[in-house]
């Protein structure tokens, strides 16, 4: 079963259900066909969803604020990767309400995530909703910290670019500093994916902020490790000597062997290297072999 096929018609007929429980004017099985067509089977994931957010509003009530209420009362009832189709309802037709959506979204993501419901939001109101970011970071609850973190990230995987936090991610940053001692290994991993993306741009003010806080904690240098991991593979100088390799030692390695496996490299398949170093024991060493050491 491929991802696409979470929004099954058991999944729209549970949808439809719900809303209906709630809203009675909701027509269950008009919503579940109106999505059912022809081209259904051809859709991929994003785009399943986005059809069901397109018949969620055809017959939810006109205005947000109550279409809202609406979603915020079912939203428990459906958690992980299917349920981002009620977030998105709030990122496509919440844009001119946003005090509504930001109440909204931080119950929904709860349950599924909002990191790219959030977006379009900060596109258009950047300086209210990264107040609102900095706001989160501060919640009880460990979704809306994540969200907090997860929601900023300039090159998020799926989702829409912040070019914003691309050319200047000072925002961000001020956003991870308040998380970066966060107990939850949820945030945790959210905070060292952020710093990983910002590296990509600017990875002189990544390695400021582990300089910053670099052997403090366990848990915040393995936020760091991973947050540094895209400038640990490309060899960069200040960032092997804050994890303390001495890079001119690799001048002192000798007898390096590199054996592969066959002789003929299949394109789209893979091969094994086997290499052999030999350097002085207690001196560590990059070696820029796919990011180990």
């Amino acid at each position: 079963m491929g991802l696409k096929d979470l929004y099954s018609p058991q999944f729209l007929t549970n949808l439809g259900t719900q809303l209906h429980q709630v809203a009675p004017t909701f027509d269950v099985t008009r919503f579940c066909q109106a999505c059912l067509t022809e081209v259904w089977s051809d859709l991929k994931l994003m785009e399943r969803r986005d059809v069901i957010t397109t018949q969620m509003h055809a017959q939810l009530p006109a205005s947000f604020s109550q279409a809202a209420a609406i979603l915020r009362q079912v939203g428990p009832n459906f958690i992980g990767v299917a349920a981002v189709c009620l977030p998105n309802y709030v990122a496509v037709y919440g844009l001119d309400h946003w005090q509504v959506a930001m109440t909204t979204l931080a119950v929904l993501t709860k349950y599924s995530s909002a990191e790219f419901a959030i977006r379009p939001f900060l596109k258009r109101y950047p300086i209210a909703t990264a107040q609102q970011m900095q706001a989160w970071a501060q919640s009880a609850d460990a979704d809306v910290r994540r969200l907090a973190s997860e929601g900023m990230r300039p090159r998020l995987p799926w989702g829409t670019r912040l070019p914003q936090y691309m050319a200047d991610p000072t925002p961000v940053l001020a956003v991870l500093h308040q998380l970066f001692f966060d107990k939850s290994d949820y945030v945790q991993k959210s905070v060292a994916n952020n710093l990983n993306d910002i590296s990509k741009d600017h990875p002189e003010m990544v390695i400021a902020f582990a300089q910053q806080y670099w052997g403090q904690t366990k848990s915040g240098d393995w936020i760091l490790r991973r947050g540094l991991r895209t400038l640990f593979k490309h060899g960069n100088p200040d960032m092997l000597a804050l994890l303390g390799y001495d890079i001119t030692a690799a001048e002192k390695v000798t007898d390096v062997t590199l054996q592969p496996e066959s002789d003929v490299a299949v394109i789209g398949g893979l091969t094994t290297v086997t290499y052999t170093v030999r350097a002085p024991e207690t001196m560590p060493v990059y070696l820029g072999l796919n990011g180990s050491s």
